[in-house]
């Protein structure tokens, strides 16, 4: 409106008042411009920030309720020597796993927790569903791996040494051990598993009776998680045929390289879900 009524007034001038008076009027109608310009760039600015304030907001949220369903969820087991670190990156390669459709079983969870001394039971069978501990047993480690406390871990045909990270269980045979689990690695920290024999199976050092005998240390395998002789075949028909298996150690180069934990996406959580 201002502008109309400049523009009337000039009309009324002499030429060069008339040219003076319109490069006025183009100023102010480009400064005009620039600030409406200005001002929706602000705005537009403001609105993306806002959103991104947003994702990070519920994004935070989303990871928060998690973080509540892993440690309610660790509570209701009831048993505070499996380690939460165990628990919480076994139940994140768990559900990483399950999204992608690797699990041919669903609900049991099998985390051997070699944070542990071998003279403790430290293989834990969890009921994912209900988060009740099914059942814990004695679990050895490799020769190579250590003697009372796993420590050293390898991928290697011929080390003697455990492997880490998720298994899928396989299929069950009779053989050397009796009766015996295949493993097949999912990750490669334990890729070369099916190759190298490693197989869940039930083996006399790995009783309560050879820890009592051997100084508190339970006997090593040549790289299996081997289990006491007289509960092999419970638990191996237990978690059989296409179950979760972890095997964790408190080991950052596997804890920083595993795509299977990495792969877990919070955001495929809602709150109802959790």
């Amino acid at each position: 409106m201002t502008i109309y009524y400049f523009c009337s007034a000039m009309l009324n001038k002499k030429p060069l008042q008339s040219i003076t008076l319109l490069s006025v009027i183009v100023m102010l109608f480009g400064f005009t411009i620039e600030n409406e310009t200005l001002e929706t760039s602000q705005i537009m600015l403001v609105h993306e920030l806002s959103e991104e304030d947003e994702k990070r907001n519920e994004k935070a949220n989303i990871e928060s309720s998690w973080e509540q369903h892993v440690y309610s969820n660790y509570e209701c087991l009831g048993d505070s020597t499996l380690s939460y670190e165990a628990f919480y990156n076994g139940l994140k390669g768990y559900y990483s796993l399950l999204e992608k459709g690797v699990l041919k079983q669903e609900g049991v969870l099998t985390i051997v927790d070699f944070t542990q001394h071998s003279s403790q039971e430290r293989m834990y069978i969890i009921d994912v569903e209900s988060f009740q501990l099914i059942k814990k047993s004695l679990c050895s480690h490799g020769k190579n791996t250590g003697i009372a406390m796993a420590t050293k871990f390898s991928n290697t045909n011929g080390s003697l040494q455990s492997s880490l990270g998720f298994f899928l269980t396989a299929e069950t045979y009779s053989g050397k051990f009796d009766y015996a689990m295949r493993l097949d690695g999912l990750e490669n920290s334990n890729s070369r598993a099916r190759e190298r024999g490693i197989v869940v199976h039930g083996a006399n050092y790995a009783t309560p009776e050879f820890l009592a005998r051997n100084g508190g240390v339970l006997g090593r395998s040549y790289g299996c998680p081997a289990l006491p002789k007289d509960e092999a075949t419970e638990l191996i028909d237990v978690i059989k045929e296409g179950t979760c298996f972890f095997i964790y150690a408190d080991n950052l180069n596997y804890l920083e390289s595993s795509a299977v934990i990495k792969a877990h996406q919070f955001e495929s959580f809602s709150s109802e879900v959790l």
